[in-house]
């Protein structure tokens, strides 16, 4: 068996490759592998694993990993307290080997045998390594192998020029140095080996290109090494190479002419946008080969730092363009420039007097291009509005390099090479910062400065203003401009300084919209979505969808909208910068918004709606009924229909906002409150506990601001169920009595059976099932088909759990009728998994495991990933007591990690809990006691008696703890559990060796 890191990850046992399973198992290889043979203790696992954030769970998924691991590479791996060992054979450590001994060879002057061990020791790699492993060790450790890597590359060269092997060491050391341009030994190599051949010019050229690199990119000279051997090349004091003749060209003659330099001056603290820049300067390469123009177009949002890239491009440029600059703003002056007048001015900065430019538009360019036809110009036009604008501006050689910045992308521009400037990162806004203010105070106040960087939205000229506000104010401490930035209402006006301001940029582009225009924008900005589709616009506006999606593309056009990405379903999704989203709702103060946010919140209404029909039903949310005249266009509907799942997920965001904007803005509760309900189901389906939460608080304020104490009622009973999936049992239980009460005040059966079927389930989990059953059969007495069936599936469980097998299922087959007649696929699903544990308690674990399976695939089906993870595990378990252990790890490990991302705490308990179970079986009782102990402490901390008691029982069985065996039965018998029929008579010893 061996292991190779030298690339992808492997295990190879003869010719075979094993299979390692997830990324997590892998990275778990990775680590122990990088420290062989040594035992690495678990928690330093969990820190390598999870880059030293791991969830509450991590020690369980450990322990699965290190069993999904052991089929890979059997006893190899150890189980050695405080953590495992593994004793395989790398990749790594064959290197290495050869490595050494190369380097033994090469300093005992025995170049051939070190070729050999450098070719064996590079012969090694398959690509970059340990590839595939994210996690932070795995850089760091692969930069290191990395270098080492490098490093055997250099000695080969350095061999081969040992022995005269001139042309190879060339070929190695000139890739070498080109992928690796900041090596300054592998350039002193290449320079030598270009000597040896006798090339000298080539040898100094690698000296310029490197001291070319290492000041632009670094900021640095050579070092001394580098230097003095570019010294002894051209003082001829190194070793004489062949001659070689050097054919000088003849001089070029140049007649005298008109140099502009016609730049603003550059920004001495420009920050940022390398990328950018790099784009810009590499289009002026390679020109020999072109027939066109090089032209750029720079487009970005107002404020985004165009001009300023631009005019630090071109003034960098100076050198390659040595026949001079020209610059023009095109919106000068407060109007667009007209094309001939600036041609009229460029020829003038090009020595051409104005009476001697013809007057004819088509002359005058025609003259302009003459001109510049033999010339090598920078030209940058500046702030343009269109196409038409530019384009007799463009010089008709390959000569000269354009720049262009606009708001526009101006994509009609046939071979301009396009340049989207976004926003700054918090790094660079801060730097940005620090470079106008200065280091010293920046650095006295980070934290206030970072909150400046954030508010400022990562828009350069927002952060230039801001920057000579504090310069203006040097007595100000940054926490003030902090706090002042913070107020939303004053923002706009103090990012404004001098000519510096925010507001002014975005008016240009705002006085450009019609009305229909206009109003989008303020209704949208009124809004404050966190992002949102065009269709939006359609019930705001009252048109069309398509007329919808070209007023938000024209907002795009403009800047005052930004797009944000393509959702789950295929289409885009558009946002505001956030100052742009305070300046649109400055400017709609007075928009009437009432009726139009109505429209949208019913038409949201009627689509949610849509989707949730087509999706299991999680809660038994109430939904009350809403008239409205409102018909969604058919096409948003079948949006909706052919991936409600998808479309739910894409639009949440937006809804639980506006839900949150409806009542700022004193929209009607009862859409609100609909839209609340019908999103309760998919909200749980996926643990969303802030959305659940954030819709139905702003609901239940709404509701009492305006007395309705029937949507109060239902929201509470909405809210007793969020904190029931939460596992926060006692305000689940304040919240569904809340509800009860109110609902048998106004004779509201329907929301008092819902609150009934919820405080009942709660009991039930609670082990106080008489009370639980009291509440469960009011429920049936009161409730309609859906709360019969689920007050049905909580009165099968009290009876499963006190050992009436039969009456257990015969409820839950009531429960699977009664969802099958309602097409809840998900009720029957669940009600088929209560039937298998039914199962499995009666020993009859073929049937638990069929039934588990049919469940599962079920639950997939319906989209219900957690549903089908609680499906997994009672198949994970029935298996488990089959004796069918294959593959179970596996899948508890997958359940483990849907139930932590979901944050499903009682999910977490229990598959932790099984894991424990696993091990027990398997003889593992170290990891089963550290298991049972994890889940332990899981289950009393959300007050579960009875899961408590069945934990100690494995627990006690684990680690011959009689003591806490005698507990656990006496919790069994307080809380009338079968299971305390179950061990009577039986010691935990006896108990374990009838499993």
């Amino acid at each position: 068996m061996r292991a190779l890191v030298l690339g992808p990850i492997e295990v190879w046992v003869g010719d075979r490759q094993v299979s390692l399973g997830g990324p997590k198992p892998r990275t778990l290889l990775a680590a122990l592998l990088l420290q062989p043979r040594q035992v690495v203790p678990v928690e330093r696992l969990i820190d390598l694993i999870w880059d030293e954030s791991p969830p509450q769970t991590a020690g369980a998924l450990v322990h699965t990993y290190v069993s999904s691991l052991r089929r890979a590479v059997g006893k190899s791996l150890v189980t050695r307290a405080p953590g495992y060992l593994l004793d395989v054979d790398s990749d790594v450590e064959q290197f290495n080997k050869h490595l050494t001994t190369a380097r033994q060879a090469e300093r005992a002057d025995d170049p051939a045998t070190a070729i050999t061990h450098y070719q064996h020791g590079l012969a090694l790699w398959r690509g970059p390594a340990l590839h595939g492993v994210e996690s932070a060790f795995a850089r760091g450790h692969a930069m290191t192998l990395e270098e080492s890597r490098l490093s055997a590359e250099e000695g080969l060269g350095r061999c081969e020029l040992a022995q005269n092997r001139v042309e190879d060491a060339i070929a190695r050391l000139s890739s070498l140095a080109n992928a690796h341009p900041a090596r300054e030994d592998t350039r002193e190599l290449l320079m030598r080996a270009f000597h040896r051949a006798g090339r000298q010019a080539d040898a100094l050229n690698v000296y310029r290109d490197a001291r070319e690199y290492l000041l632009d990119e670094l900021g640095i000279e050579p070092g001394e090494k580098l230097r003095d051997l570019q010294t002894a090349i051209l003082n001829g004091t190194l070793e004489v190479a062949p001659h070689r003749t050097v054919v000088v060209a003849p001089p070029v003659v140049t007649t005298q002419q008109v140099v502009p330099h016609h730049l603003p001056p550059d920004i001495s603290d420009f920050t940022g946008r390398e990328e950018a820049l790099k784009q810009v300067l590499g289009l002026t390469e390679g020109q020999q080969e072109r027939t066109a123009t090089p032209t750029v177009v720079v487009s970005g949002f107002g404020g985004a730092g165009k001009s300023a890239l631009a005019v630090h491009a071109a003034h960098l440029l100076r050198k390659s363009y040595p026949d001079g600059q020209l610059f023009a703003d095109l919106r000068g002056a407060g109007r667009d420039l007209e094309p001939q007048e600036v041609i009229g001015r460029f020829l003038g900065l090009l020595g051409i007097p104005g009476q001697d430019q013809p007057a004819a538009p088509d002359e005058r360019v025609e003259l302009y291009r003459r001109t510049v036809s033999d010339r090598r110009l920078v030209i940058v036009l500046d702030n343009a509005r269109s196409e038409a604008q530019v384009r007799p501006l463009l010089p008709g050689n390959a000569n000269c390099f354009v720049i262009i910045t606009s708001r526009s992308r101006l994509t009609g521009l046939e071979g301009a090479e396009p340049i989207e400037l976004g926003f700054f990162n918090s790094v660079i806004s801060e730097e940005m910062l620090s470079r106008i203010v200065g280091r010293e105070r920046i650095g006295a106040e980070p934290e206030a400065a970072q909150r400046i960087a954030e508010l400022c939205g990562g828009v350069p000229l927002a952060l230039r203003a801001a920057g000579a506000k504090l310069l203006a104010r040097p007595h100000w401490p940054l926490k003030t401009l902090a706090k002042r930035l913070s107020d939303e209402r004053r923002r706009l006006d103090e990012l404004e300084t001098g000519d510096l301001a925010i507001r002014s940029s975005l008016k240009l582009n705002y006085s450009e919209l019609d009305p229909r225009h206009r109003k989008a924008f303020h209704l949208l900005s009124l809004l404050d979505l966190p992002d949102f589709g065009a269709w939006i616009a359609a019930p705001l506006l009252d048109i069309p969808p398509y007329d919808a999606e070209d007023v938000v593309e024209h907002l795009v056009d403009l800047r005052l909208v930004d797009v944000a990405g393509v959702d789950q379903i295929g289409r885009v999704r558009y946002r505001f910068h956030d100052l742009v989203q305070l300046f649109g709702a400055e400017q709609a103060a007075g928009e009437p918004a009432t009726e139009a946010v109505t429209r949208l919140l019913e038409t949201w209404l009627a689509l949610v709606e849509t989707g949730v029909k087509k999706l299991p039903r999680v809660t038994l949310g109430l939904r009350p009924k809403l008239q409205t005249e409102i018909e969604p266009d058919p096409r948003l509907e079948e949006d909706v229909e052919e991936d409600p799942t998808g479309w739910l997920h894409s639009e949440t965001a937006a809804v639980v906002r506006a839900v949150e904007r409806a009542h700022d803005l004193g929209v009607d509760e009862l859409t609100t409150t609909v839209i609340t309900s019908l999103l309760s189901s998919p909200f749980a389906a996926r643990n969303e506990f802030g959305n659940w939460q954030r819709t139905h608080e702003v609901a239940l304020r709404s509701a009492r601001e305006r007395g309705n104490r029937r949507a109060e009622a239902v929201l509470l009973a909405g809210l007793g169920q969020l904190r029931y999936e939460q596992d926060d049992f006692a305000a689940a239980l304040t919240s569904f009595q809340q509800a009860a009460e109110i609902a048998a005040e106004i004779d509201e059966p329907e929301t008092l059976a819902v609150a009934c079927v919820g405080m009942g389930t709660v009991y039930r989990d609670l082990a106080e099932f008489e009370r639980a059953r009291e509440l469960l059969d009011k429920a049936i007495a009161l409730g309609d088909d859906g709360v019969v069936a689920a007050a049905s599936y909580g009165v099968g469980a009290i009876h499963r759990d006190h050992g009436d097998l039969a009456e257990a299922t015969v409820a839950f087959e009531r429960c699977v009728e009664l969802y099958q007649a309602q097409d809840d696929k998900r009720g029957e699903a669940l009600a088929l998994r209560a039937l298998s544990l039914c199962h499995r308690a009666a020993r009859d674990f073929a049937q638990a495991v069929v039934l588990s399976r049919e469940a599962e695939q079920i639950l997939r089906e319906a989209g219900d990933e957690l549903g089908a993870t609680y499906a997994a595990q009672s198949l994970a378990k029935a298996s488990l007591r089959a004796g069918e252990l294959e593959g179970v790890d596996d899948l508890l490990a997958e359940c483990l990690e849907v139930c932590t991302r979901q944050h499903d705490r009682f999910g977490v308990a229990l598959i932790t809990r099984t894991l424990g179970e696993v091990a027990l079986a398997q003889g593992r009782d170290d990891e089963a006691a550290a298991l049972l102990e994890d889940a332990l402490g899981q289950w009393t901390e959300l007050g579960l008696p009875i899961w408590q008691a069945r934990t100690m029982r494995d627990l006690a069985a684990a680690t011959a703890n009689e003591e806490m065996w005698l507990q656990a039965k006496e919790l069994f018998s307080r809380l009338g559990a079968r299971e305390a029929g179950e061990l009577d008579g039986l010691s935990a010893t006896e108990w374990r060796s009838a499993l």
